[in-house]
């Protein structure tokens, strides 16, 4: 488990069943800055994404799939916004 994609899933999957988050998943998300296209239950675990896992593994995460921070924050807001999850204020702080 050495990519931070592979941690981030593996741990937003613990509560509901290993696999059900997959590393793709993680990076098809912070990689299009949406959940769009993303099914559910996945899309709904992945919604905590920036609540359960630290910034710096969201942004090593975003390295390795080759996206950017801004993706990232894209969908930071599209969760924060459209799926009505909490504000993560380590992800504020470590984004400003």
């Amino acid at each position: 488990m050495d990519s931070a994609g592979t941690m981030i899933a593996f741990h937003l999957s613990v509560p509901y069943g290993l696999g059900i988050v997959r590393e793709q998943d993680v990076y098809d998300a912070l990689k299009h800055g949406s959940l769009n296209g993303i099914s559910s239950p996945t899309k709904d675990i992945l919604a905590s994404l920036f609540i359960e896992n630290s910034p710096s593994s969201i942004i090593k995460a975003v390295q390795e799939c080759g996206s950017s921070v801004d993706n990232a924050q894209k969908l930071y807001a599209e969760i924060v916004g459209k799926f009505a999850f909490h504000p993560s204020p380590e992800w504020e702080k470590a984004t400003l």
